[in-house]
C-alpha cells in the first residue's frame, strides 16, 4: 500500500494554513487549542482499492469473531478462565447482537495485518475522526474527490434501523475531569441525532428502573444502553451486578458485555471460524511454542490481558522466565513508515497503524451478519519505535477516503 500522496493532495497540503487548521480542529472538537493532541498536517489517503480491501477483510474478521462469540458463550464448548466464566454467566436475551467495533491493522505491502480487536466501548469515537473533516474544511479543493468517514454517522443509522430513539451512554463518575473522553461523549451525543443520547455517569445509575421488560431513567424510557464504563476487566468484575441489571432490563445493549469473550490477543481463535484469515494474522504462539531459531528481534511479546498499548514488548532482549502462561509470542510485523509534519511541530518519518471502525448487527440463531458497515478509519503515528498508541506519544493522522460522498 503506497504511502505517497496523490499529486493533487500533495499540492493542497503544501498550501495548508497551520493556524487555520488548528482553529477548525478547535471548532470541530469543542475544545481549546491547548487541549489538542498532536495531529499530522499530512493526511493518509485510502484509495478505492485499499478501501475495498479493508472493508472485505474487516467484514471477514467481524463475522469470524461473532461466530466465535456464539460458541464461547457456552462453558461446555469453551471452558475459559475465571474471568471468561464470569462473562459466560451474563444473560443474552437478545437474538441479535448489535454494536460497533474497532479492528487495529498494520498496513504492509502484502495487505493489512490484524494485531488487535476490540468490541466493547471503543467502536464509536468522534474526536479523532474530526481531524479529516477539519482538513477538508481547510482544503475545499479536495472535497470533490475525497471524503471522511465518521463512526458516529453509522451509529446513528444503526440506532434508527433498530428503532432506538433514546440511548443511555454509561460513563465513569469522573468523565468530566478528562477533556478528551468527555468531549468525545458530547460529540457522540450531537452526531447520532435524531436519536437522543442521555449521558449517565455511574453515580447516577440509581435513577434507572426496570420491570424486566422496559428500562427507564427518572421515568424516561430508554431504548438501549451503550457502555463507556464497565469496559475493562477490573471494572466489569467490580460492576458485574450492574452488567447483569442492564442486560436483564429489557433495553437493548449495544456492545453486549459478553463480547469481551472475543477481545482476545491470541487471534488464532479466528482461524477456527475462517481459515482463510491466515493471510491476515501474524503468526502467533504461546510462550515456549515458538520456533527455537526465531530471532528475538523478529518477535513481539504480548501479555494476554493487557490493553491500550500496555504489555507489548517489540524485539525483547530476553523472554520471560516467570508467569510464562500470561505471555504470547507474535511475529513482528514491519510497520510501514511515512513522512509527516505535525501541528505541534514534529517532523520526521514515522510508523503508523490503520484501525477500522465497523458497525454490525449479527443474528445469533442463523450465525450471519445481518448488517455490516466499515464506518471509519483511525490512523495513529509513533515518532519512535513500533508501538503505535496515542497515550504513549505520537498523534492522529487525518484519513481521507478517495471518492466524493454519495
Amino acid at each position: 500500500m503506497p504511502s505517497s500522496l496523490p499529486a493533487e493532495v500533495q499540492r493542497a497540503v503544501d498550501r495548508l494554513d497551520r493556524e487555520a487548521f488548528r482553529d477548525r480542529l478547535v471548532d470541530r472538537m469543542f475544545c481549546e487549542a491547548h487541549d489538542l493532541r498532536d495531529v499530522s498536517l499530512v493526511p493518509l489517503v485510502i484509495g478505492r482499492p485499499e478501501h475495498a480491501r479493508y472493508e472485505a477483510v474487516a467484514r471477514r474478521v467481524c463475522a469470524a469473531a461473532l461466530g466465535a462469540f456464539t460458541d464461547r458463550r457456552h462453558p461446555e464448548r469453551f471452558p475459559g478462565d475465571a474471568f471468561q466464566r464470569l462473562i459466560q454467566s451474563l444473560p443474552v436475551r437478545q437474538r441479535r447482537i448489535a454494536g460497533n467495533a474497532r479492528f487495529d491493522f498494520l498496513p504492509t505491502p502484502a495487505g493489512p495485518r490484524l494485531v488487535e480487536l476490540n468490541f466493547v466501548g471503543v467502536g464509536t469515537t468522534a474526536r479523532p475522526h474530526q481531524t479529516g473533516a477539519a482538513l477538508l474544511d481547510c482544503l475545499p479543493e479536495l472535497q470533490t474527490g475525497y471524503h471522511t468517514l465518521a463512526p458516529t454517522a453509522a451509529f446513528g443509522r444503526q440506532l434508527a434501523a433498530l428503532g432506538c430513539e433514546t440511548l443511555a451512554l454509561l460513563t465513569k463518575d469522573n468523565d468530566r475531569e478528562y477533556g478528551t473522553p468527555w468531549l468525545d461523549r458530547l460529540l457522540i451525543q450531537r452526531q447520532v441525532r435524531p436519536a437522543e443520547v442521555v449521558i449517565v455517569p455511574r453515580r447516577d445509575w440509581g435513577g434507572f428502573a426496570t420491570d424486566g421488560t422496559a428500562l427507564t431513567f427518572h421515568g424516561r424510557r430508554i431504548d438501549a444502553v451503550y457502555p463507556r464504563e464497565l469496559t475493562w476487566r477490573s471494572s466489569i468484575e467490580e460492576g458485574i451486578d450492574h452488567c447483569r441489571y442492564f442486560l436483564e432490563s429489557g433495553a437493548l445493549c449495544l456492545d453486549h458485555w459478553g463480547l469481551i469473550l472475543v477481545e482476545d490477543k491470541d487471534l488464532r481463535f479466528l482461524l477456527e471460524q475462517d481459515p482463510t484469515l491466515a493471510d491476515v494474522l501474524p503468526r502467533t504462539w504461546s510462550l515456549g511454542e515458538e520456533p527455537a531459531e526465531l530471532p528475538l528481534e523478529s518477535i513481539v511479546l504480548k501479555r494476554r490481558h493487557d490493553h491500550g498499548g500496555e504489555g507489548v514488548v517489540v524485539g525483547p532482549a530476553e523472554l520471560p522466565s516467570s508467569d510464562r502462561e500470561s505471555w504470547l509470542v507474535q511475529e513482528r510485523v514491519r510497520m510501514e513508515r511515512l513522512p509527516l509534519r505535525s501541528m505541534l511541530g514534529f517532523e520526521g518519518v514515522v510508523a503508523h497503524d490503520v484501525a477500522t471502525h465497523v458497525s454490525f448487527t449479527y443474528d445469533l440463531e442463523s450465525r450471519e451478519l445481518e448488517s455490516f458497515e466499515l464506518s471509519g478509519y483511525l490512523a495513529r503515528y509513533a515518532p519512535a519505535g513500533d508501538v503505535v498508541n496515542i497515550s504513549q506519544g505520537g498523534g492522529v493522522i487525518p484519513v481521507l477516503v478517495e471518492g466524493a460522498t454519495a
